[in-house]
């Protein structure tokens, strides 16, 4: 199964770890934008690309959590893994 990644620092989370084990204030600020349990209240210096990409998918897709993490593999195996990491 595909990750999704945090908009704000980039760390990988599973589909299932978001909906079934976030608490709903973690998961409100992981799709707010704000962080997730990694970031949160934490300095991020420089926000990694696939960040920036998950945002943008985020904005575009909404709610769909499958079409998220679809767009994220499709993403990484178009670009590279050199270029993701």
């Amino acid at each position: 199964m595909a990750d999704i990644y945090c908009q704000r620092c980039g760390e990988p989370w599973d589909v299932y770890s978001v909906q079934h084990e976030f608490t709903p204030e973690e998961k409100e600020r992981f799709w707010s934008g704000q962080g997730c349990p990694c970031c949160f209240g934490e300095e991020v210096k420089e926000r990694p690309f696939r960040a920036e990409a998950m945002s943008v998918i985020a904005d575009v897709l909404g709610n769909d959590i499958d079409g998220m993490a679809a767009e994220m593999e499709d993403l990484e195996y178009l670009l590279g893994s050199d270029f993701w990491a």
